[in-house]
């Protein structure tokens, strides 16, 4: 079987473009998923930001993220349009081949069927020939897609080659998502999955999870819904997924913490799927260097 690597995220950690690459790529990951706000936002420019990315070594899993893009008109539309056409361009020289982008949470976007499908489909012609995927991903506070079941048929509906999901595991949780309804998605059409869990046992309102998905995600096996997640991997496998997983761990207090204890802890995660999820060979980078005894440090002061 043939699965992509796991990859981290640069919004994990705190710190220059530099130092998190750098902790990425010390922890043992051959994968990144760039967030773009790092890259243009290098103290020397969004060209040295590329340059580091690329001398670094990491393979980019792809760029994030566009959002409030689909379904508006007129100026709003032209503006949103150079926007996606600018991320464009920094995703492609990074070597990177995907872009995720995020259903529209704007109140501005019109909310019609055919309207977003129009626009996916034109953004998926626009990357066509710079060869970038983009990867479509249901948010719970969207008024157009709140998950990935509502995602898919705009997805199904664009019918471009290039346009496909990014499933965030998190909210499959968050939100009691059937998991039946991954048994409905053509696997060749999910792009990615990223994955992270949360410390509440429940969610009760709509404020808290947005609260939580932006402040206060942790790693896989750091949280309260191991098992859950563990399902929702598992579920995937059975689909005949055989595509990238990445860590998309937004918290707050990692902000305050040196990157390589993150790092750390996405190292642990890591082993989680590999050994106790999956229990087979899930081909996470150099994985040798990440048992007791090969290289891993002692991460029990965290």
């Amino acid at each position: 079987m043939i699965y992509g690597d796991i990859g981290m995220d640069t919004a994990s950690l705190a710190g220059t473009l530099e130092s998190k690459l750098a902790a990425i790529r010390d922890a043992g990951f051959a994968q990144v998923m760039i967030a773009a706000g790092d890259v243009v936002g290098h103290p020397q420019g969004a060209a040295a930001g590329v340059r580091v990315v690329r001398e670094s070594g990491l393979c980019v899993t792809g760029l994030e993220a566009l959002r409030d893009f689909e379904g508006l008109s007129g100026n709003s539309h032209a503006y949103k349009v150079d926007v996606a056409k600018s991320m464009l361009d920094v995703c492609f020289n990074l070597g990177g081949n995907m872009l995720i982008v995020e259903a529209s949470t704007s109140r501005h976007a019109n909310p019609d069927d055919e309207a977003i499908v129009r626009d996916l489909r034109m953004l998926a012609m626009l990357a066509v020939p710079l060869g970038i995927r983009i990867a479509y991903k249901g948010v719970a506070r969207s008024r157009i897609a709140k998950d990935f079941c509502a995602a898919s048929e705009f997805v199904f509906r664009a019918n471009c080659h290039n346009l496909g999901l990014a499933i965030d595991a998190f909210d499959v949780i968050a939100a009691r998502v059937p998991l039946v309804e991954l048994e409905a998605l053509d696997p060749e059409q999910i792009f990615l999955v990223q994955l992270s869990d949360f410390v509440w046992q429940e969610i009760d309102s709509a404020e808290e999870r947005a609260v939580t998905a932006s402040h206060l995600r942790v790693f896989p096996g750091d949280g309260a819904h191991s098992d859950d997640l563990a399902i929702v991997v598992r579920k995937l496998d059975e689909i005949d997924y055989r595509g990238g997983y990445s860590f998309d761990v937004y918290n707050d207090d990692y902000q305050q913490m040196p990157p390589e204890k993150v790092t750390a802890r996405a190292r642990r995660a890591a082993e989680w799927l590999a050994e106790a999820v999956l229990r087979r060979a899930l081909p996470v980078p150099d994985m040798e260097r990440l048992r007791p005894g090969r290289g891993a440090p002692d991460t029990t002061g965290d």
